[in-house]
């Protein structure tokens, strides 16, 4: 394709080149030009925030690609007007017609975006006699959708404000956010654009968690929670094929123990389809296994870890967590586990000299260090800390550069010498 054969950071005219060729109406070219814009402004934020994305280049190269192969038709109408019947009917932001190559738009950027990405193709290959193959790429079509809008939903350019989305499923979004945590966007896009089907992407998956992890908890847990996605219809199909499955599971404790012995791994598979079956557990309860294993893989992860840059990457993967943690309905029950991963990665992060040790309490320091980093603060690096003590307690204050972002204090019964940096004075936090 020439027109992004050449590298260019001129996004507004490569989108004109796009338009030219277009019939689309002024006002839908506007918006097109405004949202390309934002993401512009948006973007270096959000990579800055969020680790293992796509580079601001890959993205939009992206986006205009296809503009310029999947959108023919593009019309905006207002909320609550004669048009917009359909995306009311719905409560969508957009409506797309793949075949027709056609977008009904609400005339926001955010809402462009949404369309744009869901008109996309989307081939997420999954082999056939994968059971839960339907539900998966229902998963992972919403939850690259809902990761795509966050960049202009939650960035404006100057901040980063994470904002309730009555439309969004919860689950599906954290669900789509560990797949991208634990392998990244470009192998995400590679699995979400392979049209052609040549690769096991799910296999992929599954081997590098199990390659961090030494087992497959991971990836049955998140099986057992597709199974308990599925609707209605889709869940009778699934029970019919795993009622096979069980079949050959019964058949399996008949045999003797040599049998057993030499079918080992078919025999360990089947008895975890039999729990998918017989699992009488709530969709809420599967969904919390699932994060909590989540956390298990990071903790995993991080003892392999021996550069500054892997941990830089852990810490902003636990702050970006952190701040999406309230989006789970019984997100308390999971900050335990959230807080123990969080406590290592500080305690090597201050080991190997990257933050500083703030206060020779062991437990103090944690949560000192939890504190300053539940921040929207864009650059972590930017964080500087200025602490006071008296009369039991200690004050602490945030501050972004030079900027004061908020204040508090917790108990403290050590002394001055147990204090490691200087006190009422701005301190970096990272060496």
């Amino acid at each position: 394709m020439k027109l992004f054969s050449k590298f260019s950071k001129d996004y507004q005219n490569l989108l004109e080149e796009i338009l030219e060729k277009k019939t689309f109406s002024s006002i839908s070219k506007s918006l097109l030009f405004s949202m390309i814009y934002k993401l512009e402004v948006s973007y270096k934020d959000y990579a800055v925030v969020k680790p293992r994305v796509l580079s601001k280049d890959e993205f939009l190269s992206h986006m205009l690609n296809v503009i310029q192969k999947y959108c023919d038709n593009i019309k905006t109408v207002e909320p609550e007007s004669v048009g917009a019947e359909l995306l009311i009917k719905y409560d969508v932001e957009a409506v797309t017609n793949y075949k027709e190559r056609s977008i009904l738009v609400y005339p926001t950027e955010q809402a462009m975006l949404y369309a744009i990405s869901d008109i996309e193709p989307k081939y997420f290959f999954v082999k056939r006699d994968f059971i839960f193959k339907k539900v998966l790429q229902k998963v992972l079509v919403e939850g690259y959708k809902q990761n795509t809008i966050e960049i202009l939903k939650d960035f404006n350019g100057w901040s980063w404000d994470i904002s309730l989305d009555k439309r969004r499923n919860d689950m599906v979004y954290m669900m789509y956010q560990n797949l991208l945590m634990i392998k990244g966007e470009q192998f995400l896009l590679e699995w979400r654009t392979d049209y052609q089907a040549q690769q096991d992407y799910l296999a992929q998956l599954k081997h590098a968690i199990r390659n961090i992890t030494g087992n497959d908890d991971y990836y049955w847990s998140f099986c057992r929670v597709l199974y308990k996605m599925a609707n209605p219809k889709e869940k009778r199909e699934m029970t019919q094929m795993l009622q096979k499955k069980e079949q050959k599971y019964q058949d399996f404790l008949l045999q003797d123990k040599e049998f057993k012995k030499k079918n080992l791994r078919e025999f360990q598979v089947l008895k975890q389809y039999h729990e998918i079956l017989q699992n009488e557990k709530t969709l809420q309860e599967e969904f919390l296994e699932l994060q909590k294993l989540f956390f298990q893989f990071l903790e995993k992860k991080l003892a392999r870890f021996s550069f500054r840059e892997e941990i830089l990457e852990m810490i902003s993967i636990l702050r970006y967590y952190q701040n999406h943690m309230f989006l789970i309905k019984e997100h308390m029950k999971l900050a335990p586990y959230f807080d123990y991963v969080l406590k290592l990665t500080f305690t090597k992060a201050c080991e190997m000299g990257i933050l500083k040790i703030v206060c020779m309490d062991i437990e103090v320091n944690f949560e000192i260090l939890k504190y300053v980093f539940d921040t929207k603060i864009i650059d972590l690096e930017d964080i500087k800390i200025y602490l006071e003590q008296e009369d039991g307690e200690i004050w602490m204050k945030v501050y972004d550069k030079e900027v004061f972002e908020k204040q508090s204090k917790i108990a403290f019964q050590g002394s001055k010498k147990d204090i490691a940096i200087k006190r009422k004075k701005m301190i970096n936090v990272f060496n």
